[in-house]
């Protein structure tokens, strides 16, 4: 194995790295709630990818950024994870509801985010 096959491998699965890094950031009663936020940012990259790539449209609808479509949504959906882990360090005694609903509100941004720069 070549290191080009070896950096595209590790491509195809960096933002699975998010994972190891919440647990660790995170407060204690905020874990399974940011680890579900990640899994769910993940699956739902993957998801979106599959979508634009089943299409035939990889590279986007209109072709307006050479960067595919993994590249632009691993750095909204990256983004969004770390403005995600940044703001649950810093609010240590916020409740577990309200983490949910910031959980919630950052993933619907990162989504509508990346499936405009998905179609671009």
């Amino acid at each position: 194995m070549d290191l080009e096959q070896v950096s595209v491998n590790i491509f195809k699965v960096i933002d699975v790295l998010w994972l190891p890094l919440s647990w660790f950031v995170v407060r204690p009663y905020q874990r399974w709630i940011t680890l579900a936020f990640v899994l769910t940012c993940i699956l739902t990259l993957r998801l979106q990818v599959e979508l634009m790539d089943s299409t035939g449209f990889s590279f986007g609808f209109m072709h307006l950024m050479a960067s595919s479509s993994y590249a632009r949504g691993l750095v909204v959906y990256g983004a969004a994870i770390a403005i995600f882990l940044i703001l649950a360090y810093l609010s240590p005694k916020v409740e577990k509801i309200i983490v949910f609903g910031a959980a919630l509100s950052i993933y619907f941004a990162a989504f509508c985010t990346s499936m405009v720069l998905m179609t671009l």
